[in-house]
């Protein structure tokens, strides 16, 4: 047996990623979340490597089946990729896994670099579950619309993608299944401009508990077809070898300690300074060798190796299948995950028939004349299928994917019948589709007088993607009458995410001259803590919900700089803060313009909503029949400062008055001019600066004589 040697955390290092690489994989960044919130699990990763690394030859290879089910979570149909796609990704990871992909041909046997004696194959086959945890059948795929609320921006953190209380989709057993979830986009950009593809979770305790354990992907790099269409699919191989063991060749950087204790614990894997994207046969970036290198000198780079960064993977080292292989040997919930009697309990053992039918779509929400396209996702072998689409066009269809118009408003079940030759099925699904109504003309105003309800068949959309409270019309409160938006968010545990969407509304008729669009809502809100950092975000989209752009943020402060311990609802006008949106640029100037409100809560107070009024013009608030150039500007504020692509101004006053908002660059030109009717109140103004170079401006508020001006930088 060999010596294992503890270490530091110094020594498993996460080394920097250099400009030449592309940092695509997350798994370090998770990883060493947990080392930081961790003393000692380096020392406890160091002796787990160790060990799968002094197992050489104490474990032969057996063939293994591994049950996978993939947790697709979309918004409104965007990242809901097909069955074909999720099939294609488990192709490419049985062909790799098994070394029977055709590039096997482009691994070298050269002097320098003398690796396919060294390639191995794992035997291991990915199959989708039959079987569901409950006994039911399956296609191993579940699916569910977040409303962007998880799927964009997917915290490696807190992982909320991975709980259903959080709004997302729980694992199945671990001992069982082997979990993948699919994702639009995870985490934030890394600082060189790459985007993170997946991460995944390490095996046994030092990686994470047992219900987060398996791996994130985002799906336009999940698969070779559909969205991935043009990819090698090969972000999933990498990230499974680090969910059974492996870590990157050129974790530790270059080194010539004892290679079955250092660097990535493979002594087949030469040392690589840093992560390449790099294909160069000549790569060579350590010149040390380690004590016990398989090779025994200073071999170029493996650049082929599926644990690398380099674009032209095509294998698994010999001692990377030896470690993969020992932890399924000494974990119990992998030996379990790969057993015989799984396999039957799974479903994965028996031949592929129908059971249930089933379908996706690209979209539920659409707009007039839009079309929707839907694609059978019957379980497990269909090769028949009887389609309804009530007020759709055509009303019915035998084709297995069709695609369908809508040209009237409302709210549409769809029904599928599906059958093999001999056991038939049918699925219907109520109120799955929404037609918004025709789009409504400027100027646009909504005070929430005219419902009693906030309901599917009104203007307004209500998506709470965690079953719990939810937008609601509140019937005693208003800014304005005695009618708003609330959200009773007091109370509730965990991190929640709702939104509010509008109906479309027509804004192709805005020219330059007019003055452009401005966007005004009310809102009301108390912190429930001091430290309280919940959000409130307008997102704008030029394609009826295609795609959303956020445009404006207010968190924490922003939000609010009172803190009340109960629940809080608002008592006098007061209370009510009154924000001027100018940055509906021209982008958004067509037919079917569309805005939503997201509010991300943690455990803090309620949170109001307000006569949304949107017009043609600056700044203005059409609510206001009278306006009076009485009284002072109060509470001025700017920021941030610098600024980059908008700027904040908040102020207060006392009386309806108008206020002019003048930009002057330091030779006292006037770059933007806004009048602003600003409402009795506190008031924030946004105001979109993407336009102007960076250097040093001025902010000129004028309200009849009086005159206040504020400094700021555009960076």
């Amino acid at each position: 047996m060999k010596k294992i040697i503890l270490i530091s955390i110094c020594s498993l290092s996460f080394i920097g990623f250099s400009q030449k690489s592309t940092n695509w994989c997350g798994t370090d960044k998770k990883l060493q979340q947990r080392m930081d919130n961790s003393p000692g699990m380096a020392d406890e990763i160091h002796q787990s490597m160790s060990e799968a690394a002094a197992s050489q030859s104490g474990h032969e290879k057996v063939i293994k089946t591994i049950p996978v089910v993939f947790h697709i979570l979309h918004d409104n149909g965007i990242g809901n990729i097909s069955a074909a796609q999720i099939q294609s990704t488990l192709d490419v990871l049985n062909r790799d896994f098994n070394r029977l992909n055709l590039d096997t041909v482009n691994t070298r046997l050269t002097p320098s670099a003398p690796f396919k004696t060294n390639a191995a194959s794992m035997q291991i086959q990915f199959i989708l579950a039959k079987i569901d945890p409950n006994g039911n059948c399956t296609n191993g795929i579940e699916r569910k619309d977040v409303a962007s609320n998880i799927t964009y921006e997917v915290d490696m953190n807190s992982e909320p993608h991975k709980f259903t209380s959080s709004g997302g989709l729980n694992a199945w057993p671990r001992n069982k299944y082997f979990n993948v979830w699919i994702v639009n986009s995870i985490d934030v950009p890394n600082p060189d401009g790459s985007i993170i593809l997946g991460y995944a979770q390490f095996p046994e305790s030092w990686g994470g508990p047992a219900n987060t354990y398996g791996l994130t992907m985002r799906q336009d790099y999940t698969g070779t077809v559909g969205t991935a269409a043009g990819e090698d699919g090969r972000t999933i191989t990498h990230e499974v070898g680090h969910c059974f063991g492996l870590l990157h060749t050129f974790q530790g950087g270059c080194h010539s300690n004892n290679c079955n204790n250092n660097g990535d614990y493979c002594c087949d894997t030469p040392p690589q300074s840093e992560a390449f994207y790099s294909c160069s046969p000549t790569l060579n970036s350590c010149a040390q060798t380690p004590t016990n290198d398989t090779y025994g000198f200073d071999a170029l780079d493996q650049i082929e190796n599926y644990m690398s960064y380099n674009a032209c993977q095509n294998m698994f080292s010999y001692d990377q299948s030896t470690i993969m292989e020992s932890e399924f040997t000494s974990l119990s919930y992998l030996t379990s995950l790969a057993s015989s009697g799984n396999a039957v309990a799974t479903g994965i053992n028996i031949p592929a028939a129908m059971c249930k039918a089933d379908f996706i779509s690209n979209k539920t929400t659409v707009c007039v004349g839009d079309q929707i396209q839907f694609t059978d996702d019957s379980y497990n072998a269909a090769n028949g299928w009887t389609w309804n689409f009530p007020s759709g066009t055509p009303s019915t269809s035998t084709s297995q994917n069709p695609l369908i118009t809508y040209s009237t408003p409302g709210i549409y079940e769809v029904t599928l019948t599906a059958t093999d030759g001999s056991i038939i099925d049918s699925e219907t699904k109520t109120q799955y589709v929404k037609v918004l109504e025709n789009s409504s003309s400027l100027p646009f105003f909504e005070g929430f007088e005219l419902y009693s309800t906030l309901s599917a068949t009104n203007n307004w959309q209500v998506l709470n993607p965690g079953s719990n409270s939810a937008f609601v019309l509140e019937n005693t409160v208003g800014h304005t009458g005695t009618k708003s938006v609330k959200l009773i968010n007091f109370g509730q545990s965990g991190t929640n995410l709702d939104e509010l969407i509008a109906s479309p509304l027509d804004l192709s008729g805005v020219t330059a001259g007019s003055g452009g669009v401005t966007l005004s809502f009310r809102f009301a809100y108390r912190k429930r803590f001091s430290t309280d950092n919940e959000c409130l975000k307008v997102f704008l989209t030029s394609n009826c919900g295609t795609t959303w752009v956020q445009r404006k943020t207010l968190c924490g402060s922003s939000l609010s700089n009172s803190a009340v311990n109960s629940s809080w609802t608002p008592a006098s006008i007061a209370d009510w803060t009154t924000v001027h949106m100018t940055n509906v640029t021209s982008d958004y100037w067509v037919e079917n313009f569309n805005y939503k409100f997201n509010f991300e809560g943690a455990n803090g107070n309620n949170i109001f909503l307000d006569d949304i009024n949107i017009y043609s013009g600056g700044p203005s608030d059409n609510i206001v029949l009278t306006v009076s150039e009485q009284g002072e500007i109060e509470g001025l504020s700017l920021y941030p400062n610098p600024a980059e692509n908008e700027v904040n101004i908040e102020f207060t006053v006392q009386d309806a008055k108008t206020v002019q908002i003048q930009i002057q660059d330091v030779t006292g030109k006037i770059v933007q001019n806004h009048n602003v009717y600003a409402a009795i109140g506190s008031n924030l103004v946004m105001i979109d600066t993407q336009s102007l170079s960076a250097g040093s401006y001025f902010i000129a508020i004028k309200s009849g004589d009086a005159q206040k001006v504020l400094q700021f930088v555009i960076k």
